[in-house]
């Protein structure tokens, strides 16, 4: 079990750090030094890959030419998804790519782990793999449930492709060959893919997937919820919050989200730009789905002076009715902008039933070739 320390601690590390670094990243905007987030995870970028150097270095007399052009391909693997792959913001691409080091290095010891435990190649990397992207998706579900991160899917590809950088990169250092796995090492390795096909989904399903909601006076907008699940969210949040108010900002690490507040703070959040750039026609419909929608946020939801904190004043609403502003049913909101996907009720299903098809073979007891 050795072997597995290393990989183990770090998985450890990125799992139960995630709450914690979206609070010390906007420490270190709002009171350090914004440019520290680009600086500094671009120094560990590439004294990690310094690291690798020395690694290969120390290890070339017993490289081979295979070995050389796989941790060719892991570097060129890596370097797109660093550049091509990155981004958003300048800070947001540097954090990616220490995720794509810190994911590299996992799979990368696990491979070895694996291997040195006498599995054979294929079945050391797909396990190492499938074991990493795993842990991401950890990462991101523990990053859905607390309020100071926001889970997100695209970033689970991102862990996988990392995963597999390194695993192409360990096969290099480490060795390979194209020995068949046994019966039980396929089916181990089926079990592991079930297993990520299923929380990949699940993952979906929770940070993702919604409906959208149209109504034929307000327009539309996306919600995780359907308008019945908004009604009961509604009467469930007026009977708790007279009596238990929700966190107030700023977030605690360990403040477990709530979505449906979440959800109609981006309604708010739209409606006050709306209104600050005179935009009334927006400002007027994204008033209107809260009053309709998300009455208990308005209604409820209080600062700790006792003052209501997503209310719209009366000044401005009446601002609003002096320049006639009223909802239209060609409204589409844009609150939340692409967290929510829209996707045909079969799509999910479809996905995850071709998701499972590698794994059948895995199942069988003809032995593979090599």
């Amino acid at each position: 079990m050795r072997r597995f320390a290393a990989p183990a601690l770090i998985a450890l590390w990125i799992v139960g750090s995630a709450p914690f670094l979206g609070r010390l990243t906007r420490w270190i905007q709002e009171d350090v030094d914004r440019s520290l987030l680009v600086i500094v995870p671009t120094i560990l970028f590439w004294g990690a890959a310094a690291a690798f150097v020395v690694w290969v270095v120390r290890s070339a007399r017993r490289l081979r030419r295979k070995n050389w052009i796989a941790m060719a391909v892991g570097l060129l693997w890596a370097a797109v998804q660093a550049t091509a792959l990155a981004r958003g913001r300048p800070e947001e691409s540097a954090l990616e790519r220490m995720h794509l080091v810190l994911y590299g290095v996992v799979a990368l010891l696990l491979y070895r782990a694996l291997l040195r435990g006498g599995r054979s190649a294929v079945t050391a990397a797909l396990s190492a793999a499938v074991l990493t992207a795993l842990v991401g998706l950890a990462d991101e579900f523990i990053q859905w449930l607390v309020w100071v991160r926001a889970g997100d899917f695209y970033d689970c590809l991102l862990n996988a492709s990392a995963a597999g950088c390194g695993v192409v990169f360990g096969a290099g250092l480490f060795g390979f060959d194209t020995q068949a796995p046994s019966l039980q090492e396929r089916r181990a390795v089926a079990v592991l893919w079930v297993v990520l096909a299923v929380a990949s989904v699940g993952l979906v399903g929770l940070t993702n997937l919604g409906h959208r909601i149209s109504d034929p006076e307000l327009g539309s907008f996306r919600s995780y919820y359907s308008a019945g699940q908004l009604e009961s969210l509604n009467e469930n949040r007026r009977a708790r919050w007279p009596a238990k108010q929700p966190p107030t900002p700023p977030f605690q690490p360990w403040h477990i989200e709530d979505h449906f507040l979440s959800e109609a703070a981006w309604h708010v959040q739209a409606r006050n730009e709306a209104f600050d750039a005179e935009d009334w026609a927006t400002a007027a419909a994204e008033q209107a789905i809260l009053n309709r929608y998300y009455p208990a946020v308005l209604e409820e939801v209080r600062n700790p002076d006792g003052d209501l904190r997503h209310a719209f004043p009366a000044d401005r609403v009446q601002r609003l009715q002096q320049e006639g502003a009223v909802p239209v049913p060609a409204y589409e909101s844009s609150a939340g902008g692409n967290r929510i996907w829209i996707w045909p009720r079969f799509l999910a299903p479809v996905l995850f039933l071709l998701a499972l098809l590698p794994a059948v073979p895995l199942f069988g007891n003809r032995p593979q070739t090599g």
